[in-house]
């Protein structure tokens, strides 16, 4: 009698790589768990999950469905739902309209628009724009222009969300999310030192010669610059304090209040030096008629550029502008926080199901909010679904910083460098830091996908510390990958 022994011979080689598949994973655990025994992190809470994206499977975790703040690990989720609604084609479009003597301004939620840092990779500044517009109206032959309407009203008029801090709504980080943005909603502001015990000389970019700025800081002889600026809320009148030793080659960034307005009379104030007129200026409210013109002008910026520097540099304002963005698209109405995260409720609910939804408190599209809730479950399963998709993947991939190289991560990884290539997105609040993303083999495009949210951190203890044991998880996967490809192949 013939017996065939193929089908029990592959019962058995595949018995044995399930063997082999249990036994890395539980070297994987166990590494795991000597990483956070020797994190000593003290009574801060932590949750970590290291998943295969390709299977879903869960290789390694702890604490994995706690509930954190994710602080700027949002802003994963916020990037991942704009690829999914918007297409990774989308375009942002500023236009410039004439109807009549009427010149019409109007924004579409871009975040990119006139950054500054933008500009200047570009070679240009603000005063090139404004004056690449006087042109263009020119070319349409054109004289006089007696309004000029800003039309910012692809977003809502909450241009500051109810749970940011108070106290920093001054900062680059804070600054207010509008339908037109402009020069990333702040001004910039140059010192250089005077005599000591003097005030310095002080200069600001845009030029809005008529902003108040009260200035008290003072020339000193030692000691590090110092400078800050105070801006109280819904106000633009600004005091400059601190000490300077010598002059700022980096910027005093501050967020303003109404940029839509302030940006309406930079234009203005052109128009008249160009001898185009004197124009009233008017910021377009909810009840208008909307003014439509000849478009004579078009700026754009492609989604490519907004992920980049939503997740690379970690920039509030575009994560927020994605956010109203999409909430806008998917409604046809202004874009809100409500809505945005509506949306992306309805984004994450499609993509991993209602299970994932009820674990999820979407307050804004930052983190800047402490409203928000995840656990790293979510975030590892939605690494993984991202992860999948191959029509959002290499889009998605992409906008994240790169180990040791590239945005916030230019600095991370370089005490043990990894054997393969992370990519991933840190998130920071006091008490709170988070970093989350891809392991991922370049020789066979094989990867993992981590998540470790540490919350309640104590003041006494270093962030460092926290880091380190972030970056430990990370290279415990790392290690695995690398063992797990040499032994497949």
């Amino acid at each position: 009698m013939q017996v065939d022994m193929r089908v029990p011979r592959l019962f058995a080689i595949g018995a044995a790589l399930l063997t082999a598949a249990g036994a890395f994973a539980q070297a994987l655990q166990r590494d795991l768990e000597g990483v956070i025994s020797d994190a000593r992190l003290g009574s801060a809470s932590f949750g970590v999950v290291i998943m295969d994206p390709e299977t879903g499977e869960v290789l390694a975790s702890k604490n994995e469905n706690g509930s954190f703040i994710p602080a700027s690990n949002m802003k994963l989720l916020t990037s991942g739902a704009a690829l999914a609604v918007l297409g990774e084609e989308f375009t942002f479009e500023t236009t410039l309209e004439l109807a009549g003597d009427t010149l019409v301004l109007r924004g579409s939620g871009d975040p990119a628009f006139a950054d500054p840092k933008l500009l200047e990779r570009m070679g240009v500044n603000v005063d090139d724009l404004l004056g690449a517009w006087v042109k263009d109206i020119r070319t349409a032959a054109v004289t006089n222009i007696s309004k000029v309407v800003i039309d910012a009203r692809v977003f809502d008029d909450q241009s500051i969300h109810p749970m940011w801090p108070t106290d920093q709504l001054n900062r680059w980080y804070c600054a207010e999310v509008h339908g037109l943005n402009f020069h990333g909603n702040t001004i910039d502001l140059f010192a250089s030192p005077g005599q000591p015990g003097l005030s310095p000389t002080i200069r600001i970019e845009p030029n809005a010669h008529w902003l108040h700025i009260r200035n008290v800081a003072r020339t000193v002889k030692k000691g590090p610059n110092t400078l800050w600026v105070a801006r109280p809320p819904g106000d633009n009148k600004m005091k400059l304090h601190g000490n300077i030793r010598w002059a700022t080659e980096e910027p005093v960034p501050v967020a303003m209040h109404d940029m839509p307005s302030l940006l309406g009379r930079l234009l203005r104030e052109r128009l008249s030096r160009e001898g185009l007129g004197d124009p009233v200026v008017e910021v377009a409210s909810a009840n208008d008629v909307p003014v439509r013109g000849k478009v004579i002008s078009v700026i754009q910026t492609p989604l490519s550029i907004v992920l980049d520097r939503c997740n690379s540099d970690s920039y509030n304002l575009y994560a927020e502008c994605l956010l109203k963005r999409f909430g806008h698209e998917m409604t046809g109405l202004p874009g809100s926080w409500e809505r945005g995260a509506a949306v992306l409720r309805m984004v994450i609910q499609e993509r991993l199901g209602a299970e994932f939804t009820a674990a999820v408190t979407i307050s804004d599209g930052s983190g800047m909010s402490r409203g928000n809730q995840v656990s790293p479950m979510l975030m590892a399963a939605w690494l993984a679904d991202m992860h999948t998709d191959d029509r959002l993947r290499d889009a998605y991939l992409e906008s994240l910083p790169e180990a040791a190289t590239s945005g916030t991560l230019r600095q991370r990884f370089r005490k043990n460098k990894p054997s393969n290539l992370i990519r991933a997105k840190t998130g920071y609040l006091n008490g709170v830091s988070a970093l989350s993303g891809y392991v991922t083999n370049e020789s066979n495009s094989r990867a993992l996908v981590f998540s470790v949210i540490v919350n309640d951190i104590p003041r006494d203890m270093p962030i460092r510390r926290i880091k380190e044991f972030q970056e430990q998880v990370a290279l415990v996967a790392d290690n695995w990958l690398t063992s797990r490809v040499a032994g497949v192949e």
